[in-house]
């Protein structure tokens, strides 16, 4: 059996592997008139055979025999690699000498082409890495338990897909790796990417220095943005995966935005970035299904993609996470069954109500989620406690998008309004929003909350509705949203 290699000296960058998304989901735009540039692109794209890793060659099929789109499912990676680069901006190469895929994303496309779900893996996951050849040798790397990311510095992409597969069950249709100029060249053809902040920041490291609030920054700072990790949020990897994510969001709605379709010029220019640092595997590579694949994606809108990241637990040593087996195995689940990952939930309400001044929906009946947007320490867990103990089902508590909100929200998704005016009862002076997002009735707190007030709620039979009580199926549902933190492309996120 193999050793592990020995660690690398210094602290590895990172990059959004998500860009290669944008690759993919850019190329959709390409409209009448111009499928001719197709052969461009294509001669752009570096074609990579992991046939031999796989033991499989890769899939070229788009449709089915009858014309019908099949299920698409890419795996996503940022490489580190510093080759071509002109200066050491982004690190020593003679410190990072092997490339690494730091940020990686499962994205699975529907048949109906009507969703699609990003899953990100944490690059801290520890595993069993599978036998791979090691790139540039005959030689067998692997067999031993190291972190996710270990698996590209050995073998390179097949063997990462190769991991991917083993840790899911899933078959993965191609695979597409971009690089560091890769990354800012597309943010620079965008001409910039909206960002958004809580909290000023100026992080030496990264050379990221930025204003609270919404931002549009060039390639460079992108870069900047997407590798910080010290002076932002916690420090970790994970809530850097949650800012990748949000920051691919603010990228595909900006690559989608109208503008973009009404100037060519600007189109060819933001295609050519994406797929002039692409390497793919040779079926994705193929102008055919490049181009078929393409036309096919040109239907999904940024609310249609959710990200989410892989259910981990933590492993115990302080630095490294394992995946949660059975959690997780509900998300492989979903895109096996081709199916979206944000299912809908069961409501008990009508989403109306035949008395404006009855309340039908006991807080027993109702999944709540408590986020603090007061400014104030620690007020969403006292106040998470005080609806606990008058009824109310709490299955997450944490902060909100920003500190300063100052009227108190209870957000809530369509179908679920008698379950919401029952919150905005107990939290006077509340202000009702519905969210096509929720998946639970979501409190944020604002700087005007005074506490929580009992409420009574009328006969179930004089209203007509249905009082019943949450089974922990419901709630094992909201845990996998909650653990998952799952959003959609078309949603504005602050770190």
């Amino acid at each position: 059996m193999s050793e592990p290699p020995a660690p690398r000296r210094g602290r590895a960058a990172r990059i959004v592997a998500g860009l290669a998304a944008l690759a993919v989901i850019a190329t959709a735009l390409v409209g009448a008139g111009m499928e001719f540039l197709y052969g461009r692109l294509q001669g752009n794209i570096t074609s990579l055979d992991v046939s031999g890793v796989l033991g499989r060659a890769p899939n070229t099929t788009v449709t089915d025999e009858a014309g019908n789109y099949q299920p698409l499912t890419i795996l996503l990676m940022g490489s580190d690699t510093r080759e071509g680069q002109p200066d050491a901006r982004y690190g020593d190469p003679s410190i990072h000498s092997n490339a690494r895929s730091d940020t990686t994303i499962l994205l699975h496309v529907g048949a109906d082409r009507s969703f699609a779900t990003a899953v990100s893996i944490p690059r801290d996951t520890w595993v069993t890495l599978p036998e791979c050849p090691r790139t540039g040798s005959t030689e067998m790397g692997g067999g031993f338990e190291a972190k996710f990311n270990t698996a590209f510095e050995i073998g390179g992409p097949g063997c990462t897909m190769k991991l991917v597969e083993q840790m899911s069950g899933l078959q993965i249709d191609h695979f597409a790796v971009v690089d560091f100029i890769g990354f800012t060249n597309v943010v620079n053809a965008l001409g910039g990417v909206e960002v958004c902040l809580t909290e000023s920041v100026d992080d030496p490291d990264s050379k990221l220095t930025l204003p609270a609030g919404t931002s549009v920054v060039d390639g460079e700072q992108a870069l900047a943005f997407v590798r910080a990790r010290k002076t932002l949020s916690d420090g970790s990897d994970l809530s850097r995966i949650k800012r990748q994510q949000a920051f691919l969001s603010s990228m595909v709605r900006e690559a989608t935005a109208a503008q973009l379709f009404l100037n060519p010029v600007r189109l060819y220019s933001v295609l050519d970035a994406a797929t002039s640092s692409l390497t793919t595997d040779p079926g994705l590579a193929d102008r055919d299904v490049l181009q078929e694949t393409a036309l096919s994606l040109r239907s999904v809108q940024p609310s249609d993609i959710t990200f989410l990241t892989m259910p981990w637990v933590e492993r115990g040593d302080g630095a490294n996470v394992v995946m949660d087996d059975e959690r997780a195995s509900r998300v492989w689940q979903s895109i096996a069954d081709d199916v979206p990952w944000k299912k809908p939930r069961r409501t008990s309400d009508t989403g109306s109500s035949s008395d404006a001044d009855t309340l039908t929906v006991a807080p027993s009946s109702i999944l709540v989620t408590v986020l603090n947007g007061s400014g104030v320490a620690g007020r969403a867990g006292e106040t998470s406690q005080v609806l606990a103990s008058a009824g109310f089902v709490i299955v997450n508590v944490g902060d909100a998008d920003r500190p300063d909100y100052a009227r108190t929200q209870v957000r809530y998704a369509p179908g679920s309004f008698e379950s919401a005016r029952t919150v905005t009862a107990a939290l006077p002076g509340s202000e009702l929003i519905e969210d096509a997002n929720a998946t639970t009735v979501t409190i944020v707190l604002g700087q005007d909350f005074t506490g929580v007030t009992d409420v009574t709620v009328g006969s179930p039979e004089a209203t007509g509705t249905s009082n019943e009580s949450i089974t922990d199926e419901d709630i094992d549902d909201v845990i996998d949203d909650a653990i998952t933190d799952s959003t959609t492309a078309d949603t504005v996120r602050c770190d």
